[in-house]
């Protein structure tokens, strides 16, 4: 149904660029809005006879005398979906508003349909938020969130998972949302916002499935917005949706400007300790780091991005070889714990991922 702040919309829009009143009426009648005060919430038999048929009707001076409460005019249906949802008069000789009046009621079709779509995405959006909030909730599935979901625009069919994106300050939020929402087009996947710069996006079947090709599209968003994406285990049930979460959100914590997507598998090893006091952690990083300088930890990271291989890691840092190795023996003097070793480089990448996590 149209709504009295739509009807005045179209009345505001339409009469601002022609010279003639314009009614807005129920399909019952009743004027809702109108350029002449006066008329509106009155009884206009004609546009009753519009709704009835679907087709418009011209008004002239002798069937002002037939309908009660009509001028002369035009008056055409407003549909949405083949639906009838009200009636727009024009009033004037509709000898003289034959040729505008398709223009009229296209027009106000148009604007209708903007206004219910976006409508119907935004109660979607809060449908689609509501889910998912009680998903990660760890709670039992209630008989409202499965109405909630067949009522979706897709089926949610296993398998799950969650990307959530985190923006680094608040410069173009709107821009991230509408380049996601389009990458998502016609995906079965559900998209909000968490906090005012982390959104969340949860895919479902097929898209899961095309996951990397989505991740890589979101990743390209870097060009022009500083992002950082985790990404979740895939999971095949609902009541799994928790530990989806908790897992994307881990992947996130350790995402950083060298590594901007994290996956959980790549730093599941590390979240075992998330249990740890922060006392404890504090006295292993103190222990280990706390002699070394921002250009010995950069050299470890790309020492370990590089797969433990020299050259690799020499190239990569711009450095000769001999130079590289003069600095990862001067990391074994600090801390006791040489970086070539296997068992000693997995104490030091241990203590670079909680530092960054903390």
């Amino acid at each position: 149904m149209l709504s009295i702040k739509l009807a005045e919309e179209i009345v505001h829009q339409t009469m601002t660029r022609l010279h003639h009143n314009i009614n807005v009426i129920s399909p019952e009648g009743v004027i809702l809005a109108s350029g002449d005060k006066e008329r509106i919430d009155s009884i206009h038999e004609g546009a009753i006879q519009v709704a009835k048929t679907g087709m418009p009707l011209l008004i002239d001076e002798e069937l002002t005398k037939q309908f009660q409460n009509c001028k002369p005019g035009i008056n055409m249906p407003i549909k949405y979906h083949d639906k009838i949802l009200g009636v727009i008069g024009i009033t004037g000789n509709p000898k003289d508003l034959q040729e505008i009046s398709n223009l009229v009621q296209l027009t106000t079709e148009m604007i209708v349909h903007q206004v219910l779509t976006e409508s119907e995405s935004e109660w979607q959006r809060k449908n689609g938020d509501f889910i998912f909030k009680a998903l990660i909730e760890n709670e039992p599935i209630q008989s409202e969130i499965n109405e909630r979901i067949h009522k979706l625009p897709f089926s949610m069919k296993e398998p799950f998972q969650i990307l959530l994106i985190r923006q680094a300050g608040y410069e173009a939020i709107n821009t991230l949302s509408l380049n996601i929402e389009n990458i998502l087009y016609k995906q079965p996947a559900l998209f909000g916002q968490l906090d005012l710069n982390e959104y969340y996006v949860l895919l479902c079947g097929s898209s899961v499935n095309n996951s990397e090709n989505i991740i890589n599209q979101i990743s390209k968003l870097r060009k022009k917005l500083e992002i950082y994406i985790g990404v979740s285990p895939v999971v095949h049930s609902l009541m799994e949706m928790s530990h989806a979460f908790n897992g994307a959100k881990s992947a996130l914590a350790f995402s950083t400007k060298n590594q901007h997507v994290t996956f959980f598998e790549e730093v599941e090893i590390y979240t075992l300790l998330k249990n740890r006091t922060s006392y404890d952690v504090n006295k292993f990083l103190t222990r280990i780091l706390n002699g070394l300088t921002e250009k010995m930890i950069s050299t470890l990271e790309a020492f370990f991005e590089s797969n433990l291989q020299l050259n690799i890691c020499a190239d990569k840092l711009g450095i000769h070889r001999h130079t590289l190795t003069y600095r990862l023996n001067k990391i074994y003097e600090l801390t006791g714990y040489q970086p070539q070793n296997f068992e000693d480089a997995f104490v030091l990448k241990l203590a670079l991922m909680l530092s960054k996590q903390k």
